[in-house]
C-alpha cells in the first residue's frame, strides 16, 4: 500500500494530470461538435467550457477560408483568443484533418512569451497550455474546435505530497508493526497451547483438551486435534481390550493341553482316547484362533483382495452347514435350511462360505435350550438373503451397532465354546463391506437374533 501510494502520488501523479486534462479537453470537444452540428451554439459553447474549464473557439472553414464563428474564454493564460498565426492555425486544421484530431503543447515562459516544445523538451517547471483540436464536417463546411486548457506545474503539489507521504509512511509503519504484534499474539498463544497438549498426547496420555481460540483456522484445527485424541483413546482401550482377550483365549486352551499331557504323562492308564481328543481339540481352537486373527488381519488391510466369480450361494450354504453334522448327531442341535431353489451370485466362494460358516458358528453358540438354529433363503427386488436365526435371549437395541467389532460381548458370555473364536462377526463386517453387500441384524429379548446379508442374483 505504501508503495503504491508513493507511485501515484509522486512518480505517475504528472502523468496522470495529464491524462485527466487531455480527457477532459477531449471531452470537451466531442460536446461542442455536437453543438455545431445542431447549429445552436451561443450559450452552449460557453456551457461546454465552464463544464470542463477550458477555452472554446470554433472556427468554419468553406473553400479554404476560415472564419470564427464562435468562442469561450474562461482561462488567463489563454493561447487560442490571442493567436494570429495562420500556419499555426492551418497546421491545427491539416493534422485534425487528416488524422482525426491533434494536440500540441505549448510553454509559456516566465516572461509571459509562448514557445512551441515538444512533451520530451519542455522543462516542467514553466507553465504550459495544451491546445486540443478536432474537425467534424457538415456538408461542404468543415468545422474546427480549438480547446486550450492550462497545465500548470505541479512539482510544488509533489513536494507537499511528499512530506505528507513522509508521515503516512511513518504512521502505518508503526500501526502495522502494532497490528502484527498483537494479531501474531493471539493466533499463536493457542497454537503454543496446542503444541504442549500434544507432546502430553504422545506419552500416551488422552485426556488433553485442544482449543484454538478465536481464530476459525486454529479452532478448526483444535477441534480436529480433540478427534483425532478421542479416536486414539478408543483405539488404545480397543488394543488393549484386543490383547487381553486373546491372551485369554490362547491361556485356555494351552492350560488344558498342558494340563492333559501332564496327566498323560505322570498317571499309568491315562493315556487314552478321551483325554489325546482334549488335546486335539483344544489344539484345533487354537488352530481356529490363529486362522481368524491371520484372517482379519487380510481383510482389514487396504490392499485386501476379493476374487469373484460365479457360484451357487445356496449350494455353498449346505457345504457349510455340513460341517456342523457331528453337532446334530451328538449333541441335539437342529440346524435347518430354507431354499426354494439354487441362486447364484458373483463373490469370493471361499469368503461367503467363510461368511455363512461364522453366521452359523455365532448362531449356535448363543441359541436357547432347544439347540435350534434357522438358515433362510428369500429373493427379493433381484437379490437374494440370507438369514441366521437363533432362538437365544436376544441383544438389547443400544448394543447393536456394537456386535460388529472384534470380541465384544453381549450380556452373559455363552458357555458353549466349542466353536468361534469371539472374531467370527467382524470376520463378517469386513467380508461383506469389501463386497459392498447389505447386512444386519435384527434381534428381540426373550426370543432370539436374526442376522441376515444380500447379494445380487446372477441369473
Amino acid at each position: 500500500m505504501i508503495v503504491l501510494l508513493w507511485l501515484f502520488q509522486t512518480v505517475f501523479l504528472d502523468m496522470i494530470y495529464g491524462a485527466v486534462k487531455k480527457r477532459d479537453m477531449k471531452n470537451c470537444a466531442s460536446d461542442v461538435c455536437e453543438i455545431t452540428l445542431d447549429g445552436d451554439l451561443g450559450d452552449g459553447v460557453v456551457a461546454a467550457a465552464k463544464k470542463y474549464d477550458c477555452c472554446v473557439s470554433v472556427y468554419s472553414i468553406e473553400d479554404n477560408y476560415g472564419e470564427l464563428i464562435a468562442s469561450a474564454h474562461i482561462q488567463t493564460a489563454c493561447i487560442i483568443h490571442r493567436l494570429e498565426d495562420n500556419n499555426l492555425l492551418n497546421e491545427f486544421y491539416e493534422e485534425a484533418k487528416e488524422h482525426g484530431s491533434y494536440v500540441k503543447r505549448i510553454e509559456i515562459d516566465l516572461d509571459g512569451s509562448e514557445k512551441i516544445v515538444t512533451p520530451d523538451k519542455r522543462s516542467g517547471s514553466d507553465p504550459s497550455t495544451v491546445i486540443y483540436a478536432e474537425v467534424t464536417s457538415e456538408g461542404a463546411t468543415d468545422y474546427l474546435v480549438l480547446v486550450d486548457s492550462e497545465i500548470i506545474p505541479i512539482s510544488a503539489t509533489t513536494r507537499v505530497l511528499t512530506y505528507q507521504l513522509i508521515i503516512i509512511t511513518a504512521l502505518l509503519l508503526v500501526a502495522s508493526v502494532i497490528a502484527s504484534i498483537i494479531i501474531s499474539r493471539r493466533l499463536s498463544r493457542p497454537i503454543e497451547k496446542m503444541t504442549k497438549e500434544a507432546s502430553v498426547l504422545a506419552t500416551g496420555r488422552y485426556d488433553v483438551n485442544f482449543e484454538g481460540g478465536s481464530f476459525r483456522e486454529a479452532k478448526e484445527l483444535g477441534d480436529t486435534l480433540n478427534y483425532a485424541a478421542g479416536e486414539l483413546s478408543k483405539l488404545d482401550a480397543m488394543q488393549k481390550e484386543l490383547i487381553a482377550n486373546i491372551s485369554h483365549d490362547l491361556r485356555t486352551p494351552l492350560t488344558m493341553i498342558r494340563g492333559y499331557s501332564e496327566v498323560m504323562r505322570d498317571i499309568p492308564g491315562e493315556m487314552n482316547a478321551e483325554n489325546i481328543q482334549v488335546v486335539i481339540d483344544e489344539t484345533t481352537r487354537l488352530s481356529s484362533l490363529v486362522t481368524d486373527l491371520l484372517d482379519l488381519s487380510k481383510l482389514t488391510e487396504e490392499g485386501a483382495v476379493i476374487n469373484p466369480e460365479r457360484f451357487s450361494l445356496t449350494e455353498t450354504v449346505r457345504e457349510a452347514l455340513s460341517r456342523y453334522s457331528h453337532l446334530v448327531e451328538k449333541d441335539g442341535y437342529d440346524i435347518t435350511f430354507e431354499a426354494d431353489r439354487d441362486v447364484y451370485v458373483v463373490a469370493d466362494k471361499t469368503r461367503m462360505l467363510q461368511v455363512v460358516y461364522n453366521l452359523v458358528n455365532n448362531a449356535i453358540n448363543y441359541t436357547g435350550e432347544d439347540k435350534k438354529v434357522t438358515v433362510t433363503q428369500t429373493e427379493e427386488g433381484g437379490k437374494v438373503k440370507i438369514s441366521v436365526t437363533d432362538t437365544g435371549e436376544g441383544i438389547p437395541e443400544d448394543q447393536l451397532p456394537k456386535i460388529w467389532e472384534r470380541y465384544y460381548k453381549v450380556g452373559t458370555f455363552h458357555d458353549r465354546g466349542r466353536v468361534g473364536t469371539g472374531l467370527g462377526l467382524s470376520i463378517v463386517k469386513n467380508v461383506l463391506t469389501k463386497h459392498g453387500a447389505s447386512f444386519g441384524v435384527t434381534s428381540k429379548i426373550g426370543e432370539g437374533s436374526t442376522f441376515w446379508f444380500e447379494l445380487p442374483i446372477s441369473e
